[in-house]
C-alpha cells in the first residue's frame, strides 16, 4: 500500500504555503525534489501522492526547518486567511464548530484515503473524534500532529479561543485508533443568545413584580428598560449571527464557483475526448486523422497553440504534420525545420520526450527547474511560449512523435490533470496513426500485387505495355469530374488496371497478330471480357472491392445492348464499367496497335462523340472531355481546333431494327446500326463481298407495321480485325438502289423524327 496514492495535493499544499510564509529561506523545490514530487503535481488538486512521498517530504520539512511541530502548526495553517485553500473554505461553509466536525468524514474523503473519521457530539462545544486507520496503511507521527492543528483551526476559524484537545489514545503510541475529545468555549454570539433568551423571560417577570410595588413606575421606567434590553440583545446577537452566515455564504459561493469551473474543464475534456476518438476512428490517413485531431484541439483544448510532430522513416529527425493557433510565421519555420533526434543525447524538449518517453510539463520556459538543459528550450521560447506539456506520442511501446501544446500569455498554471489528459490523447493519436500506417502498408501490398498482376498481361507485348494504366488514369479523372465518392473511385481504379486481365488467355498468336483477324480470331479476343470476370471473381475482394469483377467485367458492353460479352443494355451496366468503356475506348483507338497507327486526336475526337450517340453514356463522355481539358490543354485545344466538320447531305441517324436479307440462297437475320435515304449498315457477321448485290426486309422503329423492301449493294465491309468505323459492330454498308418513293418518304421521316442531339 506504501505505493498507492492516499493524500490529496491540497495537504502539500498546505505545508508548501507555510513554508513561504514562515520560513522564506527555504526553496519549495528543494522538499519536492527530494520526495520526487514535480510542481505541477502539487498544483493539481486531482492529484494524490502515495505514504512514502508524504514520509519523504516531512521528513525533508523537519530537517530543513529544525521544528518538530511543523506538522500541527501546518494544520493550524490550513484556517489562516493566508491559506485561503480547499479547508477554510469548506469549514467556513458551516455554521458552527460542531456542524464542521460532524461533516469531518466527508471533508477528510477529498484529502487523505489512508484513514477514516467518526464524530460523536457530546455537547454544543464538545466533540469525540475518533480515527481508524485503513487495513494495509500506515502513518507517521507528522500526521497525526497535523489532525490535531486542523482541529483546533476548525475551532478557531469562527473566532473562538483555542480548543482543548485530550489525546487519550494514538495510533503512534500503539493504539487501535486515534481518540481526540475537543472541548471549546461558546462563541459572544451563542452567549449572547442565551442572555437574550435570559432577558425575554426578565422583560416579563420584572414589570409584574414591580406592578405590585409601584404600578406607576413599572409602566414607565420597568417595562421599557425590560423591552429596551430585550430587543438590543437580539439586535446584537442578530448581527453577529447574520455576519456569519454572510461570511459562510461568501465562502460557499467562492467553493461552489470553483467547483463549477472544474465540472466545466472536466465537461470540456469528455467532449474534446469524445470528439478527438469520433474523428479519428473515421479517418484512415495520417493526413485525415492529425486533421481531425488538430480541429478538435483548437476547438476545445485550453491552450493557445499546438502541434504535432512525427518521426520520419528512418527515425532520425522529428517533422512538423499539424497544429492549431499557429501564425503564419511560426508555421513557416515550422515547415522548415527539422528537429534531430540522434545529434546530441540532451537535445532539444521535443526529442528528450521522444527518446525517453516521457512526458513534461513546463510552467515556466524561462525557469525549468533543472529539467532540462538551458538549449533544449530555446525553440520554444523563439516561438514566444510561456508555458507548455510536452508528450511523446506512444503505441506499443514505441515512440511515433511527439504532441506539444502551450501557453503564449498568462494563464492558470498548468496542473498534473493537463499532463495526464494530453498523455491520454497522446496514445489515441499514437494508436490511430499506427493503424493508419498498417492499413497504408497493406495499401502498398495491394497496390503492387494489382500492378503485377496488371504488367503480366503489358509483359506479352511490349506494343501495349502502359495500356491498363492509361485506362486508370483516364477513368479515375472521369470519376473524379462526376463527384464520385472516394471509395467508388479507388473501386473503380482496381476494376481498370485489371480490365484486360481476361486476355491472359488469349493465345500470342491471335493477341500480336499484325494483320486482319478472322471471325473466329476475333470470337476469341471477346472471350477476355467474360474471362476477366471470372478470374476475378476468384480473388477474395472485401466490401465495395466485391463489385470489381463485375465491373471489369463489362467495360465491353454498350448501352444500346450490341456490346460483349451479355449484350447489357442502359442502366443494367454499373456506372463503373460505363467509365472504364469510355477511357479504354479514347486510349485504344489513340495508341499504336499491330494492325494500325494511332488515330490522330481530332479524328478520335469526332469519333468519340459519335460513340456517344449509341454505345457510351453521354454524360461520361462529357465527363471525360472535361478531365482532358483541365490535365492536357494543349492536348484539348489542339484536337477540337482541328476537328472536322463533315456537312452531309443526306442525314445518318441511329436505328437499330431487325434486317433479313438473302446471300447465297438463303435469308439471313442481322440488325441495322444506322440509316439514311442513302443505304444502312447492317451488323451481321454473315461473309459477303463489297458489290455484292442485295435485297432488304426491315420496318422503321416508329411504324413497325410498315414494311420495307429494298434493294441495294454492298459498298463497304467493316471487318472487325481492321475495322473502317470503330464504333461500328462487324458488319456491311448497303448502298440503296432504286428505293421506292414511299420508303424513301418513310426514312426521311424517321431521320427527321430523330432529336438533333442523337444524329451523327
Amino acid at each position: 500500500m506504501s505505493e498507492a496514492p492516499l493524500y490529496n495535493s491540497r495537504i502539500f499544499n498546505i505545508y508548501l504555503k507555510l513554508v513561504r510564509h514562515k520560513f522564506d529561506h527555504i526553496k519549495p523545490n528543494i522538499l519536492l525534489e527530494k520526495a520526487n514530487i514535480e510542481p505541477y503535481e502539487v498544483a493539481d488538486c486531482n492529484h494524490w501522492f502515495t505514504q512514502q512521498q508524504l514520509d519523504r517530504f516531512y521528513d525533508t520539512l523537519i530537517r530543513e526547518t529544525g521544528d518538530m511541530q511543523i506538522a500541527r502548526e501546518a494544520g493550524r495553517f490550513a484556517a489562516a486567511p493566508e491559506s485561503s485553500g480547499f479547508i477554510r473554505q469548506n469549514i467556513l461553509g458551516f455554521a458552527s464548530p460542531a456542524s464542521a466536525f460532524k461533516n469531518l468524514r466527508r471533508t477528510m474523503a477529498h484529502l487523505t484515503h489512508s484513514c477514516t473519521f467518526e464524530c460523536r457530539q457530546l455537547s454544543s462545544t464538545q466533540v469525540e473524534i475518533t480515527v481508524h486507520k485503513v487495513p494495509g496503511t500506515r502513518e507517521n507521527a507528522g500526521q497525526c500532529h497535523f489532525r490535531q492543528g486542523m482541529f483546533e483551526a476548525i475551532v478557531t476559524i469562527f473566532n473562538l479561543e483555542m480548543p482543548r484537545i485530550d489525546h487519550s489514545e494514538c495510533l503512534g503510541s500503539g493504539g487501535d485508533c486515534c481518540r481526540y475529545l475537543i472541548s471549546w468555549k461558546a462563541s459572544a454570539c451563542q452567549t449572547l443568545q442565551k442572555i437574550r433568551n435570559f432577558s425575554a423571560f426578565a422583560a416579563l417577570a420584572a414589570p409584574t413584580a414591580a406592578w405590585f410595588f409601584n404600578p406607576q413606575w413599572a409602566l414607565q421606567v420597568v417595562l421599557p428598560v425590560s423591552i429596551t434590553g430585550f430587543f438590543g440583545l437580539s439586535f446584537i446577537a442578530d448581527n453577529l449571527q447574520k455576519s456569519h452566515l454572510s461570511k459562510s455564504i461568501f465562502h460557499l459561493r467562492n467553493s461552489s464557483e470553483d467547483m463549477v469551473d472544474q465540472i466545466s474543464r472536466n465537461y470540456n475534456n469528455a467532449l474534446l475526448t469524445n470528439e478527438i476518438s469520433r474523428a479519428i476512428s473515421s479517418k484512415t490517413t495520417i493526413e485525415g486523422i492529425l486533421r481531425s485531431v488538430s480541429q478538435a484541439f483548437e476547438k476545445r483544448l485550453d491552450f493557445d497553440r499546438g502541434l504535432i510532430l512525427l518521426a520520419d522513416t528512418d527515425r532520425t529527425r522529428l517533422h512538423f504534420r499539424a497544429g492549431f493557433g499557429l501564425p503564419e510565421r511560426i508555421k513557416s519555420l515550422l515547415k522548415n525545420t527539422v528537429f534531430p533526434l540522434c545529434a546530441h543525447p540532451n537535445g532539444d524538449i521535443f526529442s528528450i520526450a521522444f527518446q525517453k518517453q516521457k512526458s513534461f510539463l513546463i510552467n515556466d520556459i524561462n525557469d525549468p527547474q533543472g529539467q532540462f538543459p538551458d538549449y533544449s528550450l530555446n525553440f520554444l521560447r523563439k516561438t514566444g511560449c510561456q508555458a507548455a506539456v510536452c508528450c511523446p506520442i506512444l503505441c506499443d511501446g514505441k515512440a511515433l512523435g511527439v504532441l506539444v501544446a502551450d501557453h503564449t500569455q498568462s494563464h492558470r498554471p498548468l496542473t498534473q490533470s493537463d499532463l495526464n489528459l494530453l498523455s491520454g490523447l497522446a496514445n489515441v493519436i499514437g494508436v490511430s496513426i499506427r493503424n493508419a500506417q498498417l492499413l497504408a502498408s497493406r495499401k502498398r501490398q495491394f497496390d503492387s500485387t494489382l500492378q503485377v498482376l496488371a504488367a503480366t498481361i503489358d509483359a506479352r507485348d511490349p506494343l501495349t505495355a502502359g495500356h491498363s494504366e492509361k485506362v486508370t488514369e483516364y477513368s479515375l479523372g472521369i470519376c473524379r469530374e462526376l463527384n464520385l465518392s472516394e471509395d467508388y473511385c479507388e473501386m473503380v481504379r482496381v476494376a481498370a488496371l485489371l480490365h484486360d486481365y481476361g486476355k491472359i488467355a488469349v493465345p500470342d498468336a491471335i493477341l500480336k497478330k499484325c494483320g486482319r483477324l478472322t471471325v473466329e480470331e476475333y470470337e476469341t479476343v471477346k472471350t477476355h471480357a467474360q474471362r476477366t470476370q471470372s478470374i476475378l471473381k476468384q480473388i477474395n475482394f472485401e466490401g465495395i472491392y466485391k463489385r470489381v469483377p463485375l465491373v471489369a467485367g463489362a467495360h465491353h458492353e454498350k448501352i444500346d445492348g450490341s456490346g460483349y460479352p451479355k449484350g447489357l443494355t442502359g442502366t443494367e451496366i454499373p456506372i463503373g464499367a460505363k467509365i472504364i468503356a469510355v477511357a479504354d475506348f479514347f486510349e485504344a483507338i489513340t495508341a499504336q496497335r499491330h494492325y494500325r497507327a494511332p488515330m490522330p486526336l481530332h479524328i478520335a475526337y469526332k469519333v468519340l462523340k459519335q460513340e456517344a450517340l449509341a454505345h457510351f453514356d453521354g454524360r461520361i463522355v462529357q465527363a471525360f472531355l472535361a478531365y482532358f481539358k483541365r490535365v492536357y490543354p494543349d492536348d484539348y485545344e489542339r484536337m477540337v481546333r482541328h476537328a472536322p466538320v463533315v456537312k452531309r447531305e443526306i442525314e445518318r441517324v441511329p436505328c437499330r431494327t431487325p434486317v433479313v436479307f438473302e446471300n447465297r440462297g438463303q435469308s439471313v437475320f442481322g440488325t441495322s446500326t444506322d440509316i439514311s435515304t442513302g443505304g444502312i449498315f447492317v451488323a451481321s457477321n454473315e461473309t459477303i463481298a463489297v458489290g455484292t448485290p442485295v435485297r432488304l426486309s426491315f420496318f422503321l422503329p416508329n411504324s413497325p407495321s410498315n414494311i420495307i423492301e429494298a434493294g441495294g449493294r454492298v459498298a463497304w465491309i467493316n471487318n472487325p480485325s481492321l475495322p473502317r468505323k470503330l464504333t461500328f459492330p462487324s458488319g456491311f454498308g448497303v448502298e440503296f438502289v432504286g428505293l421506292h418513293r414511299k420508303a424513301i418518304s418513310a426514312v426521311r421521316s424517321f431521320t427527321h423524327s430523330t432529336p438533333q442531339t442523337a444524329r451523327a
